[in-house]
């Protein structure tokens, strides 16, 4: 069974993952830069060659075993003084003349270091140049010099020989590579600087980045169960397909399973009316509304859809309806509801568009005439989506939530942001709504999420059959895909019927590219939209006349 230890392990080792897999571009961009860098290096600097000299330091002695005791304690005693001695000016003088060195002998002792090498008396005299041959030949000179310095500096024996003998061991050799730049050093010390770069790169943007990414996100936030989760297609983006889409669909299963979870979230309580809205513009609550409707009507359901989203409503474009009278219409008492409520398809779905925009949406909503609409429609209908204006912006849906049975919080992944789903939270909370779940939309979608029971990402077009003549309505009888725009790209797949499939050629404009239902994988892009400009709604008037063209199946 694991642990409380083992569990917290995983989760900080999924959140790494997380980490790498959203900010891996960036990693190796910065590998790579610290790589060139490293390399530029290596080829600009000048190269250096190093030579080495090996000197063995004795003494002259008596045969005498006190003799030669106290020469090699001699000996040990001054090693380490002739080594210094090798670097001093004594040695290095004679040779800048004798080489034709032009440099200085405090210049030159930068390049000769001279080591012992334990507690032997052995001195290596090393010498670093810019050139091979030049460097081993400083490395001889020095040896010699230094020989030639030390038996005038030590005291001589009773014969006038010196005392103390220094005779190379080791003549330098001329190498063949340089000693520095080292290119492999330099390039495993770029991917080394380059990695530490790029995780520190990675962890500050983790750190700062406030927005909500994951479904994880989510519930360090709300406590509400999660309904579904539609994933976050690109590839969907910009795609005018010309045909119906197949029945296996990656997108359709997701709003079947939010259709599913809806109808079963309290079973003994089922409610007669939901809210549907979301914090903040552009996270896709609209065409949520618009796809979860399209599927409760499809498996049967009596469901009418009001677009009670007053500030911008966009229903009535997404489906070509009309949208000068609608709710507002009822509202003002200038119509009824069998007057304004528009069927679509044939399976059970009326919408109720939002009608003329009002100076004052917020008191509309909360009016008696608005309870009494909803108080109608949950009695017509098995039940009423309400798709509202965002919570945080306006107060248009925290009215709203006290008349309907629940609220349905659309959460759009890499728009909203912790402080915000936060707000939203209290908000809903001050009201005393009863938040049913969330819908975390445009969530990133793995290839095992993809590729499960053999359910593709996006719908293909197959080459239809038999064509078949346009229908004059709107029909949900089968996923299709959208483009709206080159603003909006929205596709929306909704469970098919087994009806031949038909090739639908609408009238369009290169902007404006309909067929129903709709996805808002590409409504908003990572520069989403300020608040106030939600992407649900943001369509020209165009659209509405393409997607009554392209919305027959």
């Amino acid at each position: 069974m694991p642990t409380v230890t083992d569990e917290r392990a995983h989760v900080e080792l999924r959140d790494i993952l997380t980490m790498l897999r959203n900010h891996w571009v960036g990693i190796v961009l910065l590998v790579t830069a610290a790589v060139l860098l490293a390399g530029f290096v290596t080829v600009t600097t000048v190269p250096e060659y190093r030579a080495t000299n090996s000197v063995l330091v004795t003494v002259v002695t008596g045969d005498s075993i006190s003799d030669l005791n106290q020469g090699a304690s001699f000996v040990s005693r001054q090693v380490a003084t002739y080594a210094e001695v090798a670097r001093s000016p004594k040695v290095l003088d004679p040779i800048i003349q004798d080489l034709g060195i032009r440099s200085s002998a405090r210049a030159l002792r930068s390049d000769v270091q001279a080591a012992v090498k334990g507690d032997i008396q052995i001195i290596d005299i090393t010498v670093t140049r810019p050139f091979a041959r030049e460097a081993a030949a400083i490395a001889d000179a020095v040896a010699e010099q230094l020989a030639t310095v030390v038996e005038d500096l030590s005291p001589a024996r009773a014969d006038g020989s010196p005392s103390v003998q220094i005779d190379s061991i080791a003549s330098a050799v001329v190498p063949r590579t340089p000693f520095s730049p080292d290119a492999s050093r330099n390039l495993a010390l770029g991917v080394v600087v380059g990695l530490v770069l790029g995780f520190g790169w990675a962890a500050l943007r983790t750190t700062l980045d406030t927005k909500v990414r994951t479904e994880a996100d989510v519930h360090q936030i709300l406590d509400v169960p999660v309904l579904a989760t539609i994933g976050h297609d690109p590839r969907a983006g910009g795609k005018v397909p010309a045909y119906l889409a197949p029945k296996l669909s990656t997108r359709a299963e997701e709003y079947r399973q939010l259709r599913t979870s809806l109808q079963f979230v309290d079973a003994a309580h089922r409610p007669r009316s939901i809210v549907l809205t979301s914090s903040r513009g552009g996270e896709g609550k609209s065409v949520t509304s618009l796809n979860l409707a399209l599927a409760l009507a499809h498996s049967g359901s009596r469901v009418c859809l009001v677009d009670a989203d007053l500030r911008r409503p966009s229903i009535a474009e997404y489906l070509g309806l009309e949208g000068a009278a609608g709710l507002t219409t009822v509202l003002i008492g200038q119509a009824s509801l069998d007057d304004v409520l528009q069927p679509v398809g044939e399976h059970g779905l009326q919408v109720l568009t939002s009608g003329r925009t009002p100076p004052n949406p917020s008191e509309l909503l909360g009016s008696t005439p608005m309870f009494d609409v909803v108080a109608a429609l949950e009695e017509r209908f098995d039940l009423v989506i309400l798709d509202c204006a965002p919570l945080l912006p306006v107060a248009d849906a925290a009215v709203l939530s006290r008349l309907a049975d629940g609220v349905v919080l659309v959460v759009g992944c890499g728009i909203v942001t912790r402080e915000q789903l936060t707000e939203t939270k209290q908000k809903l909370e001050i009201v005393g709504a009863r938040p049913l779940g969330l819908v975390v939309n445009r969530a990133r979608r793995t290839k095992r999420d993809v590729r499960t029971y053999g359910y593709p990402t996006v719908a293909t077009s197959p080459e239809p059959e038999a064509p078949a003549p346009q229908a004059p309505a709107p029909s949900v009888e089968a996923p299709v895909e959208v483009s709206i725009g080159d603003a909006h790209g929205l596709e929306v797949d909704v469970e098919p019927e087994t009806t031949p499939e038909v090739q639908v050629e609408p009238e369009t404009t290169p902007e404006d590219n309909v067929v129903l239902p709709f996805t808002d994988d590409d409504a908003t892009a990572e520069t989403a939209p300020e608040v106030d400009s939600e992407v649900d709604s943001e369509s020209e008037p165009e659209t509405a006349r393409a997607a009554r063209a392209g919305s027959v199946d």
